[in-house]
């Protein structure tokens, strides 16, 4: 299918790969968080149709492998990477679309991360009632914490660096909004969660230190979800007692698949996660780079491309 592309998030990874932080094989069109408007179909599209309104997998799975034949398509060993949201079109698999309706492009768009969100919080193990950290406060941290109570959670402290992201967080239902600059964090989250911790720390920040502290974070029987890549890359020491004594289950999340994606996309279809405020900047295509730049330097909150606007 020939898609008319809408709306295009700008991700972290997108940054890194700008940047030449992470490795691509180049030629590469950068952008991956799609939704637009089928354009043209294939003669034996049947998914799709001309007109529709779609979100776009970026990921194109084989369908064969060992993982993709278990449901775990975001491992599958082939995948290729044919989609590029950076541009006014793309062309991309009939089956790597989902239609929407009743939200815009903008919201709509929102299905890549928050699919990569419903994965971790399906990682995290959550229980009804359950109390959560979100180590970040983010546009990820801000998914996370809307679709843990989506899925249940009693209490969700949000942990972060920026008084504007943690006052979103407050806004958006956060039982406790903590600055991770003053003072012991984990000290307080124990303290608010009856002096045992979190069933579920979800890690959404890219970095050795901060990943280490969210095994303070969590009690005994817990989980923590490193969702976010640390980069540069690091290897994280866990002493070997911790684990066994404590029984904590340290996991990592990675990725989607159709399933997430499809989940991910009602979740905001159904405003059961809201993101209609979350984009603070819209730039034209023509001024891409100038987008990559205000989100690698955290400006804002979200940051999109929208081919259709003028420069």
């Amino acid at each position: 299918m020939l898609v008319k592309i809408d709306a295009c998030g700008v991700c972290p990874f997108d940054v890194r790969l700008y940047k030449g932080l992470s490795k691509a094989d180049y030629p590469k069109i950068l952008g991956h968080e799609i939704a637009g408007t089928v354009a043209e179909v294939g003669t034996e599209v049947r998914e799709v149709k001309k007109g529709d309104s779609v979100v776009v997998e970026p990921g194109a799975r084989c369908g064969y492998c060992f993982y993709c034949i278990r449901g775990q398509e975001n491992l599958c060993l082939n995948t290729k990477w044919p989609v590029g949201g950076f541009a006014e079109y793309t062309v991309a698999p009939a089956s790597n679309a989902h239609t929407f309706k009743g939200i815009s492009p903008r919201e709509a768009a929102f299905a890549e991360p928050l699919s990569c969100c419903v994965n971790a919080m399906t990682r995290a193990n959550l229980r009804p009632a359950c109390d959560v950290v979100i180590v970040g406060d983010g546009p990820m941290g801000m998914l996370q914490l809307q679709l843990a109570y989506a899925l249940g959670a009693g209490r969700v402290i949000v942990t972060g660096l920026l008084k504007e992201r943690l006052r979103r967080a407050a806004k958006l239902g956060a039982f406790q909004a903590l600055d991770a600059s003053q003072g012991d964090t984990a000290a307080k989250v124990k303290a608010a969660f009856d002096g045992l911790g979190a069933d579920a720390v979800i890690v959404t920040v890219g970095s050795k230190e901060v990943f280490l502290s969210a095994m303070s974070m969590v009690k005994r029987g817990g989980t923590v979800v490193q969702f976010a890549g640390i980069y540069p890359e690091a290897d994280v020491p866990i002493p070997s007692k911790f684990l066994h004594y404590s029984e904590v289950r340290v996991t990592g999340s990675s990725d989607s698949t159709p399933l997430h994606f499809d989940t991910a996309l009602r979740l905001l279809e159904n405003r059961r996660v809201n993101v209609a405020d979350f984009v603070s900047h819209a730039y034209p295509i023509e001024e891409a780079v100038n987008a990559i730049d205000t989100a690698g330097n955290l400006k804002g909150f979200k940051v999109m491309i929208l081919p259709t606007i003028s420069p």
